[in-house]
């Protein structure tokens, strides 16, 4: 058992992370030092996201290797986060969306990739589940983009873009 300095909790040694340095724990428990880590990464969001990228392009190939496992590990999470995804576009497309114009940016997707060798994707310009506005599935919301902008881009909106080019 272990007092966290900070909440003054008594709580389990598992609730306390061990020290690379020194053979003891930290003396904030696990939960006190995620919240501190999170109220900093608020504070600090520029830093914080130059702190990733510089890890993520020193560690590439752990990265990737972390996931891969992660991805065989969960396999059922996955699926089930691209279940509720492929939901979402069924229940953002309406009735008079042109669906042959959104296969065929689809097939200019593949047809890229394949000519290029560059994975690209079809992104919407305004996410179907976005923190400020919620897009529809229609062309003029979707853009053909390399998959390393998509993943750059996540699920937000840059209101710098021009919807329906």
């Amino acid at each position: 058992m272990k007092t966290c300095s900070k909440c003054k909790e008594t709580k389990e040694l598992g609730q306390f992370y061990k020290r690379a340095d020194r053979d003891s724990y930290h003396s904030w428990c696990k939960s006190c030092k995620h919240l501190s880590g999170k109220e900093w990464n608020m504070r600090n969001k520029k830093r914080h996201s130059q702190i990733n990228n510089e890890w993520y392009e020193q560690n590439k190939e752990k990265h990737l290797a972390n996931s891969r496992q992660w991805y065989k590990d969960n396999k059922h999470r996955k699926l089930e986060t691209t279940s509720a995804r492929d939901k979402r576009c069924v229940l953002a497309t309406p009735t008079w969306a042109d669906r042959e114009l959104i296969k065929e940016l689809y097939e200019l997707a593949q047809k890229l990739t394949e000519q290029t060798g560059i994975p690209h994707e079809v992104d919407h310009v305004i996410p179907l589940q976005g923190a400020i506005v919620s897009g529809l599935n229609v062309p003029n919301n979707l853009q053909v983009i390399t998959r390393e902008e998509n993943r750059r881009k996540s699920n937000k909106f840059n209101n710098h873009t021009p919807i329906g080019r």
